[in-house]
């Protein structure tokens, strides 16, 4: 039996990706978050930033556009998204990417990889549909057992055993904490 993610589309090496992560985060669709602007005289806005052009910013605050240029600005604070339970720990992203791929939800399971291979899978799985279809019926019938896991600072791996039928194979996933969720890395080529 092939490894745990040999039906995968292969991606390019770390290194490449590393290079195109920059490219690639655009490419994610997180939700708008509002921002803490602290203007010259230390006024405090709660707002979203919509654009940015010639050095002004254009700002939505408590649901009306106002027009800021750089020069008022003393500081902008970026705000996270809160970690989502789903992604508590390996285990829980895991168990996420199995029941998306079983159930066809791919954009769930793009979801569960890290942010930087997000678009690279996405575009992959787009020109993939049969690759796509062979993951699912690859995974029908699959059972996986997680054997052990190990988490060091923002890094984790799970030892995950997949059997199906009288087949057993056992390999590693490896994981990273992003805004306090654990995401899936690809396997190392």
């Amino acid at each position: 039996m092939p490894s745990i993610f040999a039906h995968f589309p292969r991606f390019p090496s770390r290194g490449l990706l590393a290079g195109c992560a920059a490219a690639l985060i655009f490419v994610a669709i997180t939700p708008a978050h509002a921002e803490v602007i602290e203007l010259i005289d230390k006024t405090k806005l709660n707002a979203k930033i919509i654009h940015f052009y010639d050095g002004v910013y254009t700002v939505e605050v408590a649901g009306q556009t106002q027009k800021l240029p750089k020069e008022k600005i003393r500081s902008i604070a970026f705000t996270l998204p809160p970690a989502r339970p789903e992604f508590a720990t390996p285990e829980k992203t895991f168990e996420r990417w199995r029941k998306a791929l079983t159930e066809g939800a791919m954009e769930r399971v793009i979801d569960c990889y890290a942010l930087m291979y997000q678009g690279m899978l996405a575009s992959q799985m787009g020109q993939a549909n049969d690759a796509v279809k062979k993951m699912q019926k690859e995974i029908e019938g699959t059972k996986f057992q997680i054997k052990g896991s190990s988490i060091k600072g923002d890094s984790a791996t799970l030892k995950v055993a997949r059997q199906k039928g009288d087949d057993t194979d056992t390999g590693e996933v490896a994981f990273v904490r992003e805004n306090g969720e654990w995401k899936m890395l690809p396997p190392s080529q």
